[in-house]
């Protein structure tokens, strides 16, 4: 589950670094909402791959868990706005369907995590 959870995050972690050049290009918000985003796929990506190449999770485990911080706070806002009857746009994609690829990416984030925690370690001990 480990080589599974290191390979999700790697490819998680590209496309949350795209996904969010895409949402923010053109009309960036204030930097430390979107800095966070950067750090998390940069974390799960240097996890992903210290993971298949040592076998440590220490670093997958931390970029997911920090993931998931990230994106609980970030849905949660976002379903909370939509319940109030904000603005239904905010850049380019529409608020319903933003809230609910934020909901989807939550979930594949809490099951890397999982799977990072719960996976078989190796039998030696981790090294970093």
């Amino acid at each position: 589950m480990i080589r599974v959870s290191a390979y999700l995050a790697i490819a998680f972690g590209v496309f949350l670094f795209v996904g969010e050049m895409v949402r923010n290009w053109g009309d960036w918000q204030w930097w430390p909402f979107w800095v966070v985003d950067y750090i998390g796929a940069a974390l799960l990506i240097f996890g992903g791959q210290r993971a298949l190449k040592t076998g440590t999770i220490r670093w997958l485990s931390g970029g997911w868990g920090f993931t998931v911080a990230m994106f609980w706070m970030s849905f949660f806002t976002h379903v909370r706005n939509f319940r109030a009857g904000g603005p239904e746009t905010n850049g380019p994609i529409a608020e319903s369907p933003l809230t609910l690829i934020i909901g989807i990416m939550l979930a594949i984030a809490l099951a890397g995590f999982l799977m990072a925690l719960l996976g078989r370690r190796p039998e030696k001990p981790e090294r970093d």
